[in-house]
């Protein structure tokens, strides 16, 4: 619908000339031809949905030849943006992360539900999968949008994963110490950003910053090391290249830079599967497994006489 009306916070009367809420929509047949490139890409990739716009942005400009510049990457979101609202797409395929929320309220509609929660805890009950690990494991991502793909392999492992596109603020880099800090074993960060001066740049200064406080609070300096987006991978994956925004001006010029949403879904989770499986310790890791398995079952059992 995109008809004239009230609005009803305000009470003010304006034209809409937007879509509100479910709308049909008619695209012309270029737009159409968009949305079934898309469909196909969300087919391809339908194990690792929601994708970000910026990732299908990508797979498009890789699989469809697609413009690869900013007017195209605007048409294409809101083209995505319509094609939701059509039902063309489901909603869900794609990720939005500015969407947030705060101060749930919480509580039993009855005593059997809690006990029913109980029983249903018993048959989720593992130990921590870092119990036994020699080094702890962390993950850095640069975008947001990325971090829930991510940590959809990481969680596997009891590897967790951090935005680091914030780490231009000292208050994320003392929250990164302090937990690094205070452990009990030596940290390794596994790196995801843009192959660009801004990207590298930001993770060494973060990198420094974080050990700098680290020391200075008694703990052990983490190792970092990058995993994704490397001059190899852009390579052997054909990566598509940029020339440097003439507004990054850290670090030295580099005439091609690679944003980390070019790398597909694919090539991105098994990127980080491979150096989490090359940082933690795979036996330790199959043995507290083991445990949990047997000490859940020794749960669910004592949690059914609560029936």
């Amino acid at each position: 619908m995109s008809t004239a009306g009230r609005n009803t916070v305000s009470g003010r009367t304006y034209r809409r000339t937007r879509p509100r809420g479910f709308a049909d929509w008619s695209p012309k047949p270029d737009t159409l031809l968009l949305v079934d490139q898309v469909r196909a890409v969300l087919d391809e990739y339908r194990a690792h949905l929601p994708m970000t716009a910026r990732q299908v942005f990508y797979r498009l400009v890789g699989a469809f030849q697609y413009p690869k510049e900013e007017r195209a990457y605007d048409r294409l979101q809101e083209t995505l943006n319509r094609a939701r609202r059509a039902r063309m797409i489901p909603m869900d395929a794609i990720r939005d992360d500015r969407a947030a929320s705060a101060g749930h309220s919480f509580g039993y509609s009855s005593p059997a539900e809690f006990w029913e929660s109980v029983r249903a805890s018993a048959r989720y009950y593992a130990r921590p999968l870092t119990e036994g690990q020699r080094r702890a494991v962390e993950v850095w991502i640069e975008a947001q949008g990325m971090m829930p793909m991510v940590a959809e392999v990481t969680q596997e492992y009891g590897v967790v994963v951090y935005c680091s596109g914030g780490f231009e603020s000292v208050c994320a880099k003392y929250d990164a110490a302090s937990r690094i800090a205070y452990r009990e074993v030596p940290t390794t960060v596994l790196s995801v950003g843009d192959y660009d001066p801004s990207g590298l740049s930001i993770l060494d200064a973060a990198a420094e910053d974080v050990a700098a406080f680290v020391a200075e609070m008694g703990g052990t300096p983490p190792t970092v090391k990058r995993l994704a987006v490397t001059e190899e991978q852009i390579t052997r994956y054909g990566l598509e290249t940029a020339p440097q925004k003439g507004t990054d001006r850290r670090g030295d010029h580099m005439h091609a830079t690679v944003q980390a949403e070019a790398l597909s879904p694919t090539q991105l989770t098994d990127l980080v599967r491979a150096g989490v499986e090359e940082a933690v310790d795979l036996r330790a890791l199959e043995r507290v497994r083991a445990r949990s398995a047997r000490e859940r079952q020794q749960l669910v059992r004592k949690a059914e006489r609560l029936r």
